[in-house]
């Protein structure tokens, strides 16, 4: 009978084995930028303290993040299939270390929401940058478990910003500004020292097909590709659910009586559960088709809010994190990974540019629509609400999945 410790450990092993030492330093670079994220999700707490905001006033001012990431994106995919993935990082991240210094200095309230505003165009022109070199670091056949890396990467990061930014913003705020500020600096010092020069660019626009065959000359446009737009559609719906949690439900934990630092550690659980198990599974998932377990992974996520109804206290905020958290690693390491074997090569840039495009609009999304239903109908509905997203975005990707073409490998 075989030992399952060792079992345990082979499949870890297995896991994150067989990747190219160029993969691990592109993901490094993702780790150090995201360990010092604190000021999004304590954005809502800073301008209820210091400004006095409403949930809804915090919520659109959030929201306007969301709208500068949305166009942040789209000029970082864009950027990313001219200047290469890597320099695109690099520029992203320095403009990003800069503008958050800039931030202690504001007093005013309509300032700091116009700086929160650029403040999502350079924080978010990274992400597609970040995808597409570690989708461009390994075979193709290592795809998936690079972009989990890469996803691992920034949750085990995200693990410790809201926790380390709980303790920092009960000092000060600004603390929160000059620690994301320094370790976006960081990164983009690691990714010009470590990869020495490494900066591919996209191969030219293919004409024909592999069969000869003219190609429609928008080939490689996302937003004429109608397979990919429904899939960013039935995203969106569980996103917005998803974002809940960092977004209103840190404020509905608070005035539920838990203090920064315990919003902080619930915050926490979510990237937690990503580090130690989204890896393994996704290993343990090779070869399955995608947008089924997608489907799976949403609706998961959806019923993870209904947690939130239980009366048992921290124990039900923490369960709802974890089963939340378990939804999310079947959902989007599946669903971006198939995004990258769906997208021409030539456009693969420009494709994960509007993939985070949907996660930027449901940032301008979810703090709108969670403040305001929680706002005016509390918690309840918004938990509710939450798992109807879930349930909706499910039936979209099994919809998407029936009229998807075969995956490579897939079984």
């Amino acid at each position: 009978m075989q030992n399952p410790v060792r079992s345990i450990v082979a499949l870890y092993r297995d896991a994150f084995g067989g990747l190219p030492a160029l993969t691990w330093l592109l993901c490094t670079a993702a780790f150090i930028n995201r360990a010092g994220s604190m000021v999004v999700p304590f954005l809502g707490l800073y301008l209820k303290d210091h400004f006095g905001f409403t949930a809804t006033e915090a919520g659109f001012v959030i929201g306007l993040y969301g709208i500068g990431a949305f166009f942040g994106s789209w000029i970082g995919g864009k950027l990313t299939d001219r200047m290469g993935a890597v320099h695109l990082q690099i520029a992203a991240l320095g403009s990003s270390a800069v503008w958050m210094l800039l931030m202690t200095q504001i007093t005013n309230a309509w300032l700091l929401t116009a700086a929160v505003f650029i403040l999502g165009i350079c924080n978010d022109a990274f992400r597609p940058g970040s995808n597409t070199a570690a989708a461009t670091s390994c075979p193709p056949e290592l795809r998936r478990k690079a972009l989990s890396l890469n996803r691992l990467a920034l949750n085990l990061g995200w693990s410790f910003g809201p926790t380390i930014g709980g303790y920092l913003v009960q000092i000060d705020f600004r603390l929160m500004f000059v620690v994301d500020g320094a370790t976006c600096g960081l990164a983009a010092l690691w990714l010009w020292k470590a990869l020495r020069g490494w900066n591919p660019k996209p191969p030219p626009r293919a004409t024909t097909s592999a069969t000869g065959e003219a190609l429609d000359p928008h080939h490689g446009q996302p937003m004429r590709d109608r397979h990919f737009l429904w899939l960013m559609a039935a995203n969106l719906v569980v996103l917005i659910a998803f974002m809940q949690y960092f977004t209103t439900g840190s404020r509905v934990f608070e005035e539920s009586g838990y203090s920064k630092s315990q919003v902080g550690w619930f915050l926490a659980l979510n990237p937690i559960m990503i580090t130690l198990f989204e890896m393994p599974i996704v290993h343990a998932l090779r070869g399955r088709s995608a947008l089924p377990i997608v489907a799976w992974g949403s609706l998961i996520v959806g019923l993870g809010y209904l947690c939130l109804l239980l009366p048992f206290g921290w124990i039900a905020i923490s369960l709802a994190m974890i089963v939340v958290a378990g939804g999310e690693l079947l959902q989007m390491p599946m669903l971006g990974a198939y995004v990258n074997d769906h997208a021409p090569d030539h456009a693969r840039g420009a494709y994960n540019g509007a993939y985070a495009m949907s996660f930027c609009l449901a940032l301008v999304l979810a703090p709108v629509l969670g403040g305001a239903l929680y706002d005016y109908a509390g918690a309840t509905a918004l938990w509710v609400a939450c798992a109807g997203g879930g349930i909706v975005g499910a039936l979209g990707f099994l919809l998407a999945g029936r009229g998807a073409p075969a995956e490579p490998g897939a079984h």
